[in-house]
């Protein structure tokens, strides 16, 4: 296999985007009311592999947060994930000789999918671990990584019991938040809670058993497939401007970025307006969710925040926050500091 293509800054997100739509919708959402906030039609929205930037799907998971009341929705979405998804990556996973050359695959093409993360494999002390490891420009919520584990677990799950595999892959799951009845029920599995990474712990016996009989003619298809996406996979102008601004919103000029594209200041603005935004909506949006990472992480305080955003002084930061979120960014940390 190839080695692994280096992402954009901000890279993009569509993989939990497809199958989640019909999974959402069967569940509470109604057509338009997912329109509205991602500003795209539900025809944009299903387009495979459109690119968009991360905060499409920050703003994705809030609202289904927010209309579902209920901060596992991810857990309810991901279980519906094999039967809704259909990609070049889950069919790969299903025609892999092993469960080893699945999750090969998955190490190499999933962040294209999904902009968040990149997938690790481990081997050690006799185990094997997926790992899954931030590499977008935006933390992942913790909605979508639960969708995304749910997930995984039932494609391992499905691909051994179409191999007539009567034993359980999944010996446990890690999870970076905290831990609820509600994820060892759904996940199926022992769960360990506040991990420095999500991750799933394998059956390394089962990671290596022969599975399905071997189609090399499909898997190369796939694999074919799969690298002409990616290669013809090209940003659009928000993608661009997402990636320009998140590289660092400090200094982010739209005279400067404009002079980067070669387009005229006044054709860039059509063209953005087009696709539902302005630049100082766009630079405003980054800096709501940027700042929600900053503050979590607790690394930096809030005058180093406020810097890194590109505000001036503290007390414009303040005044910001307070009208994204409803409060002040100290007690956002705290909020969040104390579960």
């Amino acid at each position: 296999m190839s080695k692994t293509h280096p992402q954009s800054v901000n890279a993009f997100y569509a993989h939990p985007l497809l199958p989640s739509l019909s999974s959402f919708l069967s569940l509470f959402l109604l057509p338009f009311s997912l329109s509205s906030p991602l500003l795209r039609s539900l025809f944009d929205l299903r387009t495979p592999f459109s690119r968009m930037p991360l905060l499409m799907s920050r703003r994705f998971w809030a609202f289904a947060v927010e209309q579902s009341g209920d901060p596992l929705i991810g857990l309810a979405a991901g279980e519906r994930f094999v039967s809704t998804a259909t990609n070049g990556l889950t069919y790969l996973f299903d025609v892999a000789v092993s469960l080893e050359r699945a999750c090969e695959f998955f190490a190499e093409y999933f962040a294209f999918f999904n902009g968040h993360f990149r997938v690790q494999i481990l081997r050690e002390d006799g185990g094997v671990t997926l790992r899954l490891v931030e590499a977008g420009s935006l933390g992942a919520p913790a909605a979508l990584t639960d969708y995304i584990l749910v997930s995984l677990c039932s494609l391992v799950r499905r691909k051994l019991l179409a191999s007539g595999v009567n034993r359980d892959p999944v010996l446990g799951v890690a999870l970076v938040s905290a831990s609820r009845e509600e994820h060892v029920s759904a996940l199926r599995t022992p769960v360990s809670a506040e991990q420095s990474c999500a991750a799933i712990h394998l059956d390394p016996q089962l990671f290596v058993m022969p599975l399905t009989p071997g189609n090399p003619g499909l898997e190369t298809t796939l694999v074919d497939l799969l690298e002409q996406t990616r290669r013809h996979s090209e940003s659009t102008l928000l993608g661009q401007l997402s990636d320009f601004l998140i590289e660092d919103l400090a200094s982010a000029d739209w005279q400067q970025f404009c002079a980067t594209q070669h387009v005229l200041e006044r054709t860039a603005a059509r063209r953005l307006k087009a696709l539902g935004w302005t630049f100082s909506e766009l630079l405003d949006e980054h800096r709501r969710y940027r700042a929600e990472d900053l503050l979590q992480s607790g690394a930096l305080g809030l005058v180093d925040v406020a810097d890194r955003l590109g505000y001036s002084d503290v007390q414009g930061f303040n005044r910001a926050f307070a009208r994204w979120l409803g409060c002040a960014p100290g007690e956002y940390r705290a909020r969040f500091n104390n579960g």
